[in-house]
């Protein structure tokens, strides 16, 4: 039996590495988009919690994340074939490079048939750039490069160039120009929220799309598949009638929107507070504190008496605490940043936290409480020595994708902490009972 079939226009945005420019780009083609009256949908390849709020801002609507290691076919069709009924274009913009990571990008285009579009920074090159893109069209699954976009590009001759050997699928030239920059930090791009007049520097980037003449050819794309092929996720309602707080702030925030989905569908009321504004955990049955930028708010972590008591008191109840990355560093002893700030955190695990200069650990993980495998990744730039005991615990290690041992998962009563960021929809009813009270 077959479902019936959706169609919307679609693209894949994707580039030979990071840094060509394509996070930009895919924001102000939505903005564009967007500005001429159009419904546009972006998705964000791979686990990424910052280019989607730039990407959300620029489309006004919230970004979902795409990873057919992480999610599965399933779970990433059927997003995918709910946008196509609610949109008019869907924007895609990759991870890395277009071949890179297992299942790649160019595996994702080729499962779900979506034209891609290839950003190139060609700044220090031109004529290369055909070789560039013929090797990514016949490398591994292959690429259905349908346009070609340079970026950087430093005059009209270089322009005339870049056109001449590309070909048909030149889809134009984006000159060096300073309404295609965005501010980074170590984890990557800065956060939306973090950068000022963002919905004006978005609307000036559309602009100098429609100035450069870029013209991306979308395709309608029909989205369909047997239903013995897809089956539906079944949202147990194991969380009806309970609350669950949840951090969320500028020290907060790396949450993917799927993820609060799942706990609402699965019968949960979410309740939101700041740590920053040393606001108290509100009434609740279960506390997840996300990751983020802990270690760029320490003072204001410091000084916030009422959140750490009221956390500390939600823990001594053994109430369920879910606490990652930016969220464990949280829960230990203390937080040292790398300009000697100090920050007295909450000490529910003893350790404390050191941020380096260098990344720690990068890549996708999976972990089995016993419920099958959640996945999900990590990425990080601080270290942690916990001393461990009667109470605190290490649990379990996370494994990684290539099978290496991942991160571990610290246990304190009924709270787990750990590096690992979980994505609930890749194992509802296992992510789900990290939020049950299972000793108490």
């Amino acid at each position: 039996m077959m479902t019936q079939p959706t169609s919307c226009q679609a693209t894949l945005i994707a580039a030979p590495s990071s840094g060509q420019g394509k996070t930009i780009f895919c924001a102000a083609f939505a903005r564009q988009l967007r500005n001429q009256g159009l419904n546009v949908q972006v998705f964000k390849l791979g686990p990424d919690y910052l280019d989607p709020t730039i990407h959300q801002v620029a489309s006004g609507k919230v970004v979902y994340n795409l990873d057919l290691w992480v999610m599965g076919e399933q779970h990433c069709f059927e997003l995918l074939t709910k946008a196509s009924t609610q949109n008019d274009v869907i924007l895609v913009e990759g991870l890395m490079g277009l071949h890179d990571n297992q299942p790649s990008n160019a595996k994702l285009s080729q499962l779900f048939g979506l034209p891609i579009t290839l950003i190139l920074d060609v700044a220090k090159f031109a004529q290369t750039a055909a070789a560039i893109v013929s090797g990514m069209r016949l490398y591994d699954v292959g690429a259905n490069i349908t346009s070609v976009i340079g970026n950087k590009v430093g005059s009209d001759n270089h322009d005339l160039l870049m056109s001449d050997t590309i070909g048909d699928c030149y889809a134009g030239s984006i000159r060096r120009d300073a309404r295609f920059e965005i501010a980074q930090r170590h984890l990557g791009l800065v956060q939306a929220g973090d950068i000022s007049n963002l919905d004006k520097q978005l609307d000036q980037a559309a602009d100098a799309l429609d100035e450069f003449e870029i013209a991306v050819p979308l395709t309608n794309i029909a989205f369909s598949s047997s239903s013995s092929d897809f089956k539906k996720l079944n949202f147990a309602r194991l969380l009806e009638g309970k609350i669950i707080a949840i951090a969320r702030d500028a020290a907060f925030n790396f949450i993917y929107p799927m993820n609060q989905q799942v706990l609402k569908d699965a019968g949960a009321q979410l309740s939101y507070f700041s740590p920053l504004e040393n606001e108290v955990v509100p009434q609740c049955d279960a506390l997840w504190i996300p990751g983020g930028y802990p270690e760029l708010h320490l003072n204001a972590l410091s000084n916030a008496n009422q959140t750490r008591t009221s956390i500390v008191d939600h823990h001594r109840q053994s109430k369920p605490i879910l606490a990652e990355c930016g969220g464990m560093m949280y829960l230990c002893d203390s937080i040292l940043n790398t300009a000697g700030d100090y920050a007295k955190t909450c000490g529910i695990l003893n350790a404390n936290c050191e941020m380096e200069t260098r990344l720690q650990s990068v890549g996708l993980q999976s972990v089995n409480y016993g419920q099958g495998e959640i996945r999900g990744h990590s990425f990080h730039h601080s270290k942690i020595s916990p001393s461990l005991n009667s109470h605190v615990t290490l649990e379990i290690y996370a494994t990684r994708q290539d099978g290496r041992q991942g991160e571990a998962v610290y246990k304190n009563g009924n709270s787990r902490l750990s590096y690992m960021h979980h994505y609930f929809a890749s194992n509802i009813k296992a992510s789900v009972l990290l939020f049950l009270c299972t000793d108490c």
